[in-house]
């Protein structure tokens, strides 16, 4: 899997080093996919989209660390999951388009605002998956794990990534399904006790 984009997206000039530019992005997802070692393992490749942010907690999150500004914003974020569909289309490869399924969840209707942009309501579901699961709804909270809700996944977004990647080696490379693959070693139960 090549899952890059969250950080790379942070607005430029915003007070975060982590900043890349799109294209430079791109570029780089190029570079790793194509490096001559990369290739030359042959690997089954899953280019992942970065997802989508909630603005909302992002900003309740930052302002309790002392951020002053914005550094992400959904619109922006989308830029990076469209040039990551754009590098895999290109390269024909596999993408797991992570940020359209978070989208879905979250009740995404082409043309109106994004959910979890400051230009439409709150989103429950984006603060469900983008959270620590700590914070009371759309509150912060210093006992936070990771101290970034809206952008670091709970264990159900996990669970929606991990179920995704499923989905696509099963459909892509159904022989490399883990409910297929042989053992290497023998099972523990079997295997010499001694």
């Amino acid at each position: 899997m090549v899952f890059f984009g969250a950080n790379d997206a942070c607005l430029p000039g915003s007070d975060s080093d982590q900043h890349v530019p799109v294209e430079t992005y791109s570029q780089n997802l190029r570079n790793i996919i194509l490096h001559p070692t990369v290739v030359a393992q042959k690997p089954y490749l899953i280019l992942v989209t970065p997802p989508p942010v909630d603005e909302y907690s992002l900003e309740i999150s930052d302002a309790a660390k002392g951020v002053i500004g914005t550094r992400r914003t959904a619109e922006h974020t989308k830029l990076y999951a469209d040039a990551c569909k754009d590098v895999g289309e290109s390269l024909s490869l596999v993408v797991l388009d992570l940020w359209s399924i978070f989208m879905k969840a979250a009740g995404y209707v082409p043309g109106k605002p994004l959910p979890g942009s400051k230009k439409a309501d709150k989103n429950a579901t984006l603060h469900q998956l983008l959270s620590d699961g700590k914070s009371s709804h759309f509150q912060y909270d210093s006992s936070c794990s990771h101290g970034n809700i809206g952008l670091h996944f709970t264990p159900e977004a996990y669970k929606i990534l991990f179920e995704s990647t499923m989905d696509v080696i099963k459909r892509e490379w159904p022989r490399q399904n883990p409910d297929y693959l042989e053992f290497v070693h023998p099972h523990w139960s079997i295997a010499p006790k001694s």
